[in-house]
């Protein structure tokens, strides 16, 4: 949560007399509220903001890319926009890939972050959670710009389902064999760095991304930061924010 409350800190910072809350749009498959320290429902959120006179909300989906979490909130959002002036007129700003152009800068932005933990023989490996379309879409261009970047720079996503093989893995195993490559960095492309971080990509299990690489030869370490404690990246989401904040004018 400290990534998160600090996230919130900056945005008061930068829109002084507006009220700022953090809500979770994650079920109980996901560790719901547990995992946020308490933090409540979009809905929830909301409906406490309209009943204590609340007419205009920006909401920021912390989201990387739209995929079927962001599309469930978006869906949410009916009950409170009843057209007659009585309901809270929101305005969304999109996940941090919206866009070709979001997906151009954060390639950038997360390359240059590395800069100085990454040794110039050292390849990175990017670790994404995966979703159907449209995210899946981001996803790939995500991965191509990287490639075009870097060429010891790979992007791949978790499996949907627990326990399947990784196929992206597999194809990042035998891309790094096939070039020689000996060391690997790898990097959470998530929100926050928790259990898909701490666990699928670095854990110590054989199953791991750090178990699959390092069986291979390649030797791992990890770089557990969040997305959202980036500062080049975070600000993404903020100019995202301010862009859903102009909307309401």
């Amino acid at each position: 949560m400290g990534a998160l409350d600090a996230f919130c800190d900056r945005v008061a910072g930068a829109h002084p007399g507006c009220r700022v809350e953090l809500a979770r749009t994650v079920g109980r498959k996901h560790g719901g509220a547990a995992v946020f320290g308490g933090a409540r429902r979009v809905a929830d959120v909301l409906a406490g903001m309209a009943a204590g006179g609340v007419v205009s909300v920006a909401l920021q989906s912390l989201h990387v890319v739209p995929g079927e979490e962001y599309h469930d909130m978006l869906g949410g959002l009916g009950r409170f926009l009843d057209g007659d002036g009585r309901g809270l007129c929101v305005s969304v700003g999109g996940p941090l890939l919206s866009d070709l152009a979001d997906v151009a800068r954060v390639a950038v932005a997360l390359l240059d972050s590395l800069s100085g933990e990454r040794d110039p023989d050292e390849a990175v490996v990017v670790m994404g959670h995966g979703a159907p379309p449209p995210g899946a879409g981001f996803y790939d261009a995500f991965r191509g710009q990287l490639a075009r970047l870097d060429a010891l720079a790979h992007f791949g996503t978790m499996p949907r389902e627990r326990g399947v093989v990784c196929l992206d893995l597999l194809r990042i195993r035998d891309a790094l064999a096939a070039a020689g490559t000996r060391r690997a960095l790898l990097v959470p492309f998530l929100t926050v760095a928790g259990a898909h971080a701490c666990s699928d990509l670095a854990g110590e299990q054989a199953t791991s991304w750090r178990g699959v690489l390092e069986a291979a030869g390649i030797r791992c370490r990890a770089s557990l930061c969040g997305l959202i404690e980036r500062p080049a990246l975070a600000d993404v989401w903020r100019e995202h924010l301010a862009r859903a904040k102009d909307r309401l004018a």
